[in-house]
């Protein structure tokens, strides 16, 4: 997190100085609800959970003059699961359920080069940052019977690097807009309450992408409506003393809305 925050800083310095730069710069608020899927799987053992999301955050973007048509970006989101159901199962054979709420922060740096072409317009990107997701478990039964200490809490520390693009088409005021995002996790550390003695290394990959409706209200001001889909997934970690994290498979699926504010 240390070096994300550097550069955040770094980020927010360009923005205060934006009018010295001779650029434009845009900020934006979105909030959405959807749905998290998630499941660990290991040799015919699986758990599975769905839960409700909110889901909100903040965007930044710096246009430079010179050179022209690139820029500097950043996104946030953070997601509140509402508690539901999770159910663990061998051979397809039920044998343990519990109370589950996931929580996540998600931070991505994005350098790109934009144009547009008539109505068309495109932007290419890398990006880089870090995702942390946050797992409360409790209440564990097992048929009819609670299990004694029944609680469990896994904190998963991703960083991410990848490359990204967005694209769409001008109707008038409005336009149809699509991106999409692939990420590698080349560093994943993961706490457990269980195994507190222990910090568990792995890697994964995220897929990100989202397609909907925008709107120019005014000049500066712009609206946007529409899904996005999230696919995180790791692998299993290493194995220390015998124990280790299962292969996971996170999905976020939710209908946003943004507003769009530029300078």
């Amino acid at each position: 997190m240390i070096l994300f925050r550097v550069l955040l800083v770094l980020f927010l310095v360009l923005v205060t100085y934006s009018s010295v730069l001779a650029g434009n710069f845009g900020v934006g608020a979105h909030i959405g609800y959807g749905v998290f899927k998630h499941k660990e799987i290991d040799k015919g053992q699986e758990a599975r959970s769905t839960q409700d999301v909110i889901l909100f955050g903040v965007s930044g973007e710096y246009s430079f003059v010179k050179p022209d048509k690139f820029f500097v970006g950043i996104t946030t989101d953070w997601t509140i699961g509402l508690e539901d159901k999770e159910e663990w199962t061998v051979n397809d054979t039920q044998v343990l359920t519990n109370d589950i709420k996931i929580t996540g922060q998600f931070y991505d740096l994005r350098f790109g080069y934009k144009n547009s072409f008539d109505r068309f317009y495109y932007r290419f990107y890398v990006s880089g940052g870090w995702d942390g997701l946050y797992f409360k478990r409790k209440n564990f039964t097992r048929g009819n019977a609670n299990v004694p200490s029944g609680r469990n809490t896994r904190d998963y520390s991703l960083w991410r690097t990848g490359l990204g693009t967005g694209f769409g088409y001008r109707l008038g005021r409005w336009a149809l807009d699509a991106r999409a995002a692939y990420s590698y996790n080349p560093i994943v550390d993961v706490d457990d309450s269980a195994l507190s003695q222990f910090t568990f290394d792995t890697s994964g990959t995220c897929l990100d992408m989202g397609f909907g409706i925008a709107r120019r209200i005014t000049d500066t001001l712009g609206f946007y409506a529409g899904g996005s889909y999230t696919l995180i997934k790791l692998d299993k970690s290493d194995v220390i003393n015998g124990f280790f994290i299962p292969e996971t498979e996170t999905r976020l699926l939710a209908g946003v809305i943004n507003l769009t504010y530029a300078f």
